[in-house]
């Protein structure tokens, strides 16, 4: 069958962390060792519930700010230096947008509750996407069928049309159980390349 669409995961494949430089000056201002910041924030209890959307990201940011003794105002400042590293992988990107309009590009993120917001808002992902699907908002997270089967649902195309990209294995494998061409991601140049080659195949 034809592609007609592309799925991506967003962490570590559209979004990269270029650098901690702002986790580390907070780390030096709050007497944390390096690294404890990240630690504190992503491996805490209400994190391991956000993705699933069991607690929204609002109160991971007051579960860390509680235990580090900081107000609001200071929550705030933290949270948007926090995500600071992450920036647009502009190569992939600009691939991406190539694509359009002859495939449809989805997005499939297990991620937290005020992902959509930021990834539009900072990166206006929502104009070179035609579904984007996050695992709080739906409470089910990848490795899940039924996930994949909700981005399928909004793009409007069978498994067998379509290809899936993620930086797990676990991922892949499920995107694949259900129909779909896997693209694990190891770098940018390799993913295009290996997207690319997909595409060959229906010609």
């Amino acid at each position: 069958m034809p592609i007609r669409a592309i799925i991506f995961d967003v962490g570590d494949v559209i979004l990269r962390e270029t650098d901690h430089v702002r986790r580390f000056e907070w780390e030096k201002r709050l007497g944390l060792a390096r690294g404890q910041l990240t630690r504190l924030v992503q491996d805490s209890e209400p994190a391991a519930h956000a993705a699933s959307g069991e607690v929204s990201e609002r109160q991971v940011w007051e579960a860390v700010g509680a235990q580090l003794g900081l107000d609001t105002a200071q929550i705030s400042e933290l949270q948007r230096d926090f995500w600071s590293s992450e920036q647009l992988d502009t190569t992939l990107v600009q691939f991406i947008q190539s694509l359009r309009p002859r495939y449809k590009i989805g997005i499939l993120s297990n991620a937290w509750s005020d992902a959509r917001y930021f990834h539009n808002t900072k990166f206006k992902m929502n104009t070179w996407v035609e579904a984007a699907v996050y695992s709080a908002e739906v409470k089910l997270l990848k490795p899940d069928p039924r996930i994949y089967q909700i981005v399928l649902d909004q793009l409007e195309v069978p498994a067998s049309e379509c290809v899936f990209v993620d930086d797990k294995p676990v991922n892949i494998e499920a995107a694949q159980a259900l129909g779909m061409q896997g693209v694990l991601c190891r770098n940018t140049q390799q993913t295009i390349d290996e997207i690319r080659a997909c595409l060959d195949e229906e010609c």
